[in-house]
């Protein structure tokens, strides 16, 4: 599995946005379901940079053709991004993974799991960690 940005063809959406004078990075972690929607959402605004990271080749937001491929194919471990958001340096990050991106709803514990990563991201990273849920969608 690659590890790094060139597995992807084609590179972020990169426009400059002229309000803040540089541009602004985003990493979506989860381009599941979750995912799919918020960058749906990030698309209506091309002065954006966003990047995505997921273990699976070709997650929900690929399969509807919202993005071309995942820019970082990586495990969801807090290790792991860490070494993206190091990597691309994002001003901001968006965890969108549920227990339905990652696995089978019916493996106890898994959203334990899930829970675990997004407390874990937001207490190390150095830069913002929103976790964003199916709830805050609606």
């Amino acid at each position: 599995m690659d590890e790094s940005h060139e597995n992807n063809s084609d590179p972020p959406l990169e426009v400059s946005n002229s309000q803040l004078g540089n541009k602004f990075r985003i990493l979506v972690v989860g381009a599941g379901r979750i995912g799919a929607k918020v960058l749906l959402q990030l698309k209506k605004n091309p002065t954006l940079i966003v990047y995505t990271a997921d273990p699976r080749e070709t997650p929900f937001a690929v399969e509807e053709g919202i993005i071309a491929s995942v820019d970082y194919q990586r495990e969801l471990t807090p290790k792991d991004l860490e070494l993206v958001i190091g990597e691309i340096e994002p001003d901001i990050v968006l965890v969108t993974t549920s227990r339905d991106d990652i696995g089978s709803s019916s493996v106890p514990g898994l959203e334990v799991l899930v829970e675990a990563l997004r407390q874990e991201l937001e207490a190390t990273s150095k830069v913002p960690v929103i976790a964003v849920s199916r709830t805050s969608l609606i």
